[in-house]
C-alpha cells in the first residue's frame, strides 16, 4: 500500500528499522543535521484556509524570548533529561530481548515514550540541538525493532493482550505513537516513523472492519481521533480522518451539555478534551458538521461552571461532576478521591479551545488559555521545569501525612526527575505542550496577523498572497503590561494586526505611530488596519491593576472566600512567606473596591522576579500584612508547603 508516496510494506518498514538499528550502534545519524522541517510549514497543526477563521503561525517563523520564551527553552534541558528517566526502559528492554523492568508496569507506558518523542521532535526543529538529535535516533530504533510484522506495538504485551478489556488504552496508545510519528516526520524528514505509523494504522483499520469485539462499547480513552486525524492529514489518507470520526462516535457519545456527553467511560476530564479536540479538529480539516453540533455549547459550559479560576479543570478526582459549580477546593472534599485539577486535564483544554480559535477566531478562546497556560500549566511545572505536579488542588492546608501526588510523597513536592509518577502522563505532555507552544503566539489569515500571547518575540510570516509580515515585539508581561510591536519590513505592506485586548482588562490603550491614543475594550481583538513602513510602531497598554476575585454564588464551596490576581496572573498565600498555618489568614477588605487597598511590590530575587502582592488581612483577630505570590510560583521553595488562593474575608 502507498499513501502519498510512502510505502508501508513489510519489506520497506524492516529495512528502515534494521537502518534504525545500524545507525543507533554506530552513533550515526539517518538523515544529516542540515535536514530538518521544512520552513514555514507548522509542525503542529495544520488547518486548511476554507474552514479555519484563523492558522498558527509556524514556529520556524517565530524566534521567542522573554518570559515564555524562557520557559520554551528550559524544555529543552527537560527533554534530554527524561531521555533518560525510566520513560524508555520498555522499550531499551524489549529491543534487547529482555523483560522490562517493574518501574514500566505503568498505565499505558508506552505512550509515555511517544509524548517524549513528539516534544522532542518540536524541540529539535526549533533548535537543530544535535544532543536531542541524538536520542531521537537512539528511540526511534528501540521502538521500531518493538514494532510487530502486522504493525502493532506494545511493550506490555505480555503480560497484558492485544485489545485488553482491562486496560482499555490500546487505540490511545497508538494514537498518541501517530501523533509522534508526524512530529517525527516534519521535523527529520525521515519516513521510517510514518511508515510504521501507516502499517499500525492499517491494522486498526482492518481489525474493525473484521468485526473485531473490541471496538463494540469498550470505554476507550481518546485521543485517537487526534492521532489517526494528524496521520491521515500528513500522508493524504481520507480513510484515516474518517476512521477518526468514526470511532469518535462509535465509542463515545456527544450531547449539548455535560452530563449528557460521555468521552470513553463518562466525564473523564483529560478524555473529555482530547475528544473535544479530535472533533474539532477532524471538522476543521473535511467540514463534518456532526463533529461540531454540540462544541460550542461544551466549550461554554466548561469554561463558565466547570472552570476553576487558574483554569484547571476535573474537580472530582480526575472528574467533572455532573452537576454545575461543584469546585471543591481542597484535597479530599466531596470525593472519594483526594485530589483534583490534573495537570493533563489543563493541557486537553488548551488544545481543545485553540481548535475552537481555529474554528471562530474569537478572542475569549485565548482568554482561557492564558488562564490556564499562565497559572495551571505554568504551576505544574517547576521553575526549571525538571518537576511536576500530576494533581493541582488551589488550596493545600493541614495534614497532609496520608496523602500523596499520584503517590508520590509529599503531595506538596513536584516529582523531579529521573523519578516519575505511576502514571507518567503529566510530564511528558509537558514537554510536549512547551514544545508545541512557540505555534500559539502568533495566528494568522489572509488579511494579516493574531497577536494572541503576550511575549517578546520576532515574527517573520509570509501571508498567502506573498505579502511579508515582519514584526519585533518587547515587553515584559505577564509582570508589566506595556507592550511594543515594531514593524520591520524590508517593503511597506498593508495588512491587519490584531492585538488580543484580555478579557480581565479595561481601558486598555493603543497608539499606532503618532496617532492619538485608542482606547480598546477587554475581550475582543484591537484591529491595526494600515500600510505599515519600516519603523512604524504600536504601543500596547494593559493597565494590571490588583483585582479581587469573588467567586460565583452558586459554587458552595466557595462561598464567603474571594482570590486576587494582577493581569493574568492568579496569586496565593504561601507557608515559606508566614509565620503562621496559611488556613488561619483571613482578608480584611470588602470585595467592592478592596483591591485598592492591596500593594504590589516588585521582587527580583524571589522566584525568577515576582511582584508580592501585600493584602490587609487578620490571623487570630489581628491585623497581618498577607505577602501573596503568583500561584504557578508555588513549592518551589522546598517540598513541604502549604498555600491556599482563595481565603476567607472577614466577616465584621
Amino acid at each position: 500500500m502507498k499513501r502519498m508516496g510512502f510505502c508501508v510494506g513489510n519489506v520497506k518498514l524492516y529495512r528502515a528499522a534494521m537502518q534504525v538499528i545500524l545507525a543507533v550502534i554506530l552513533g550515526t545519524l539517518l538523515v544529516s543535521e542540515a535536514a530538518g522541517a521544512e520552513p514555514h510549514q507548522n509542525m503542529v497543526v495544520r488547518w486548511p484556509a476554507e474552514r479555519a477563521k484563523c492558522r498558527p503561525v509556524p514556529m520556524n517563523d517565530v524566534q521567542i524570548s522573554g518570559f515564555l520564551g524562557n520557559r520554551i527553552d528550559q524544555n529543552l534541558d527537560s527533554v534530554l533529561a527524561g531521555a533518560k528517566s525510566p520513560i524508555s526502559a520498555g522499550f531499551e528492554a524489549r529491543a534487547n530481548g529482555k523483560e522490562p523492568p517493574k518501574v514500566c508496569n505503568r498505565l499505558a507506558a508506552d505512550s509515555d515514550l511517544y509524548k517524549w518523542l513528539e516534544g522532542a521532535c518540536y524541540v529539535y526543529a526549533r533548535t537543530k540541538d544535535s544532543r536531542v538529535r541524538a536520542e531521537i535516533d537512539r528511540i526511534t530504533g528501540y521502538i521500531l525493532m518493538c514494532q510487530k510484522p502486522d504493525g502493532y506495538i506494545n511493550t506490555q504485551v505480555p503480560p497484558k493482550k492485544r485489545f485488553d478489556r482491562g486496560v482499555k488504552h490500546d487505540l490511545y496508545i497508538a494514537g498518541h505513537f501517530f501523533e509522534a510519528a508526524v512530529a517525527h516526520h516534519r521535523a527529520t524528514r525521515s519516513p521510517e516513523m510514518l511508515d510504521a505509523a501507516c502499517l499500525w494504522a492499517d491494522y486498526l483499520i482492518a481489525e474493525y472492519k473484521k468485526g473485531n469485539s473490541y471496538y463494540d462499547g469498550t470505554c476507550e480513552h481518546p485521543e485517537y481521533e487526534l492521532g489517526f486525524l494528524r496521520l491521515g492529514r500528513e500522508v493524504g489518507s481520507e480513510e484515516y480522518i474518517d476512521f477518526a470520526a468514526t470511532l469518535a462516535q462509535k465509542l463515545s457519545k456527544i450531547g449539548p451539555t455535560i452530563a449528557d456527553t460521555r468521552a470513553g467511560c463518562g466525564d473523564h476530564a483529560v478524555r473529555m478534551g482530547y475528544l473535544l479536540a479530535g472533533m474539532a479538529g477532524v471538522y476543521l480539516e473535511n467540514g463534518r458538521q456532526d463533529m461540531i453540533d454540540h462544541l460550542p455549547e461544551l466549550w461554554r459550559e466548561i469554561v463558565d461552571s466547570r472552570m476553576y479560576l487558574t483554569g484547571a479543570i476535573g474537580p472530582r478526582g480526575e472528574h467533572f461532576n455532573k452537576k454545575a459549580f461543584t469546585l471543591q477546593l481542597v484535597p479530599g472534599a466531596y470525593s472519594k478521591r483526594k485530589h483534583m485539577a490534573e495537570t493533563c486535564a489543563c493541557v486537553s483544554m488548551i488544545m481543545f479551545s485553540w481548535r475552537m480559535h481555529g474554528i471562530t477566531g474569537r478572542s475569549e478562546c485565548f482568554d482561557v488559555i492564558e488562564k490556564a497556560l499562565y497559572n495551571q500549566y505554568l504551576g505544574g511545572f517547576a521553575l526549571d521545569n525538571m518537576a511536576n505536579f500530576y494533581y493541582n488542588p488551589i488550596n493545600v492546608t493541614g495534614d497532609l501525612s496520608g496523602m500523596s501526588d499520584h503517590d508520590y510523597k509529599p503531595m506538596t513536592g513536584r516529582c523531579r526527575l529521573p523519578k516519575i509518577h505511576t502514571t507518567a502522563c503529566c510530564m511528558p505532555n509537558g514537554w510536549r505542550f512547551f514544545g508545541g507552544m512557540p505555534e500559539y503566539i502568533f495566528s494568522s489569515d489572509d488579511d494579516g496577523l493574531f497577536m494572541n500571547l503576550y511575549t517578546s518575540a520576532t515574527v517573520n510570516h509570509t501571508l498567502a498572497d506573498g505579502r511579508q509580515v515582519k514584526l519585533a515585539v518587547e515587553t515584559d508581561y505577564p509582570h508589566d503590561g506595556n507592550v511594543l510591536i515594531r514593524y520591520e519590513g524590508d517593503k511597506p505592506a498593508h495588512f491587519k494586526l490584531r492585538l488580543r485586548i484580555p478579557g480581565w482588562c479595561s481601558n486598555a490603550e493603543v497608539v499606532a505611530g503618532g496617532s492619538k491614543a485608542s482606547i480598546a475594550k477587554g475581550g475582543d481583538y484591537y484591529v491595526a488596519d494600515q500600510q505599515w513602513k519600516t519603523g512604524d510602531t504600536v504601543k500596547l497598554t494593559l493597565p494590571m491593576p490588583v483585582r479581587m476575585i469573588v467567586p460565583d454564588p452558586r459554587i458552595k464551596a466557595q462561598e464567603g472566600l474571594v482570590a486576587f490576581a494582577r493581569g493574568p496572573l492568579v496569586y496565593c498565600l504561601e507557608k515559606p512567606d508566614v509565620d503562621f498555618p496559611v488556613e488561619q489568614a483571613k482578608v480584611s477588605l470588602k470585595p467592592q473596591g478592596g483591591s485598592t487597598k492591596v500593594r504590589a511590590e516588585w521582587r527580583s530575587d524571589l522566584l525568577g522576579g515576582v511582584h508580592v502582592l501585600h493584602v490587609p488581612g487578620q490571623v487570630d483577630g489581628k491585623p497581618k500584612d498577607l505577602p501573596l505570590v503568583p500561584w504557578y510560583t508555588r513549592a518551589n521553595r522546598g517540598d513541604d508547603s502549604r498555600w491556599v488562593a482563595m481565603l476567607p474575608v472577614v466577616n465584621d
